[in-house]
């Protein structure tokens, strides 16, 4: 395909306007966590924008295991302050008891392994206090790891603490999935001092979760346009995001980038050797839950037609883009080949990260990465997510700009690959 249509094309995008305008819009949705009204409205807005490309966009259901909760409350019971400690539930946490779970309080610090191992024997029974890590980094460990670390060493809750001073408390999911599990609670980095040791004597605290699990239901919006051949490109991003703040960054940011890339792309899909899918997914904080079971419930045959997902999640609140490849070796030159046309600076990072809805394509065998930004500089916006603090102010219309522009030219390149080229992609 000529490099004309794609120079054409990346011309309209620059002068998209809705590109910021989409972006102020799902910010006004605040948190949109899934079930939530602002999760509605969100998916109804992303498909009006789908409609207008193509009349064929409509919405395909998916469940979950929904959960809500009516009391979260955790106080320190062994000290003169009475005040109740910051205290967010994790999605799907376990519930406790009415009266609540009375115990110590161990704090593993950071919570790395290493940490678990070396204290494992005085975890049983205790609630194990660990530290929110900036979740983009090489050495990062993940929230559920952590939880099922301290689940798997018989502990009685999993408290995990905003490192950041003046910043709140801090959200995500406990992945429990509506399966058996342990409270769990995000709180801030003021509780977490009061909470931890003072010599040999380990606060204690009571914490009543009450919370209800129940079969719940919500929608992938979906834009599909056929190429040339029956196999096809899937470009995606999730509309969900956690109640404390606005869920700028994560991901507003991502979702705003693929509705700009397919309206520049959508009319010149009919010529290229592939189709384009459009995945807006939601319950993706829960888990992963609905990309998950929106891939499980494809054929193999379907899921073989499937070239490669490019998944934009935190797309803004930095200048610096990261590609994570997903443990594809090949992709890092396929996205650097784009990069270079693009004119937009790129790094990659190989490692298959289970942080976004990329990981359940690669799961599958199917070439997946997904594009961040911020990737190993803590110090940026995006130390914010997940927090009360991801808000509009931390991106810039140039982040955003940046990002299109390099999707539309590694979309544009995906959907005009030879069939050799996208079956090296699939080589591990």
């Amino acid at each position: 395909m000529s490099n004309d249509k794609l120079g054409s094309a990346l011309a309209a995008l620059a002068d998209d306007a809705q590109l910021w305008s989409d972006f102020l819009v799902l910010c006004d949705c605040g948190g949109r966590q899934a079930g939530s009204p602002g999760e509605q409205r969100a998916r109804e807005f992303a498909l009006s924008r789908l409609a207008a490309m193509d009349k064929s966009a409509r919405l395909e259901p998916v469940s979950y295991a929904g959960w809500r909760y009516s009391e979260a409350v955790m106080t320190r019971l062994d000290s003169a302050d009475d005040q109740p400690l910051a205290c967010n539930p994790l999605l799907g946490a376990q519930s406790t008891p009415s009266a609540g779970v009375t115990a110590e309080v161990i704090d593993l610090g950071r919570g790395t392994l290493e940490q678990f191992e070396k204290n494992a024997r005085d975890i049983a029974g205790r609630f194990v206090l660990v530290r929110h890590e900036y979740p983009f980094a090489t050495d990062h460990v993940h929230r559920r790891r952590k939880y099922n670390w301290a689940m798997e060493r018989g502990a009685a809750g999993y408290i995990i603490a905003n490192p950041v001073p003046v910043a709140g408390p801090v959200a995500g999911s406990s992945g429990r999935d509506g399966k058996a599990g342990i409270p769990a609670v995000g709180t801030d980095y003021e509780s977490a001092a009061r909470l931890a040791a003072h010599g040999s004597e380990r606060a204690r605290v009571c914490l009543r979760l009450r919370g209800e699990d129940y079969p719940a239901e919500t929608s992938v919006v979906l834009l599909e346009i056929a190429g040339l051949t029956p196999a096809s490109v899937v470009l995606s991003a999730h509309l969900d995001g956690h109640s404390l703040a606005e869920s700028a960054m994560d991901n507003a940011t991502g979702v705003a980038v693929v509705l700009a890339v397919a309206r520049a792309i959508a009319p010149l899909v009919a010529q290229c050797r592939y189709g384009l899918k459009v995945c807006l997914f939601s319950a993706e904080e829960w888990a992963l839950a609905g990309s998950r079971q929106y891939l499980e419930r494809m054929s193999a045959s379907e899921r073989d037609a499937l070239m490669l997902n490019i998944n934009l999640d935190t797309v803004g609140g930095d200048t610096e883009l990261t590609a994570l490849t997903s443990e594809f070796p090949r992709l890092d030159s396929f996205v650097q080949q784009a990069a270079g046309q693009s004119g937009v600076a790129l790094n990659t990072h190989q490692p298959l990260m289970q942080n976004s809805d990329h990981y359940n394509f690669a799961c599958h065998g199917i070439p997946a990465l997904r594009l961040v930004a911020g990737f190993n500089r803590p110090q940026c916006n995006i130390r914010h997510i997940l927090t009360g603090a991801d808000t509009r102010d931390k991106v810039a219309p140039m982040e955003l700009a940046n990002a299109a522009r390099f999707t539309a030219t590694l979309l544009w390149q995906a959907l005009n690959a030879d069939k050799a080229e996208i079956a090296e992609l699939r080589k591990k």
